[in-house]
């Protein structure tokens, strides 16, 4: 989500930004291969560049992808040029595939850029409407606690690369469990500004949204490679299927 001007910067430069997620691609793909049939079907809601669909693609499994950012679908394309992955521009609440899925995919921390509590309830109720028999939504987020903490405003400095410096400022809301994001591109030409929103949100928020949505918790990891949820943990990655499911 967020606004086009976020999207523009975000997909320019994604991949420099999110360097840990970029190297832990395969074994985010092996977890979610892991959970679909080989002729199964995944969506993934936030596809982006597809860092994760082309990859799951290519080991022979149905993909499907909804992003709300036309320039990411954009970068999808050309990082796809066999259209291996069925691309959809539209939002999480109300894009459709026509179609269920063994997999409904939402990564690195996706889910928090609904800046409402019903929005992300919303999502997740969707989410299940997509899911085939026996299937599983998959929802990777971090740990707010960090945030929640934050006294002001902090400011952040990344180096992307030679000549290209990107300044984070966020100041949190914590009545409303918001962090406001202010971003500054510095490199060659004028600079870029952006801003953007997250709604963050505890485990056990989650897993009482997911309750209301008519999902119920599976299990419970630190991160892709299955390592074991517990305190100090700094993100999760939780696996849920429908509630009544036998």
């Amino acid at each position: 989500m967020g606004t086009n001007a976020y999207d523009d910067l975000l997909a320019d430069i994604y991949d420099q930004m999110y360097p840990d997620a970029l190297s832990g691609t395969a074994e985010t793909v092996e977890f979610v291969s892991t959970l679909c049939p080989s002729d199964g079907s995944v969506l993934e809601l936030g596809v982006g560049n597809g860092r994760l669909a082309v990859p799951l693609a290519a080991r022979g499994v149905d993909v499907y992808g909804i992003d709300s950012s036309a320039r990411m679908l954009a970068d999808l394309a050309a990082r796809d040029p066999d259209g291996t992955v069925k691309a959809i521009e539209g939002d999480f609440l109300t894009t459709t595939t026509g179609r269920q899925h063994d997999v409904v995919l939402m990564a690195l921390n996706t889910f928090f850029s609904l800046p409402e509590q019903e929005k992300q309830i919303d999502c997740l109720r969707a989410m299940r409407e997509h899911l085939a028999p026996g299937g599983r939504v998959v929802l990777e987020a971090f740990d707010p606690s960090p945030y929640h903490r934050q006294e002001g405003e902090k400011t952040t400095t990344r180096f992307l690369g030679p000549g290209t410096v990107m300044l984070e400022s966020s100041h949190v809301v914590q009545s409303q469990q918001l962090i406001i994001l202010i971003f500054a591109l510095l490199a060659e030409g004028p600079t870029r500004t952006a801003h953007t929103a997250l709604r963050y949100a505890w485990p056990a928020e989650i897993d009482a949204m997911a309750r209301c949505a008519g999902l119920r918790l599976v299990e419970r990891y630190a991160g892709w490679g299955k390592e074991p949820y517990g305190p100090g943990s700094q993100r999760h990655v939780s696996v849920y299927e429908v509630a009544d499911a036998a």
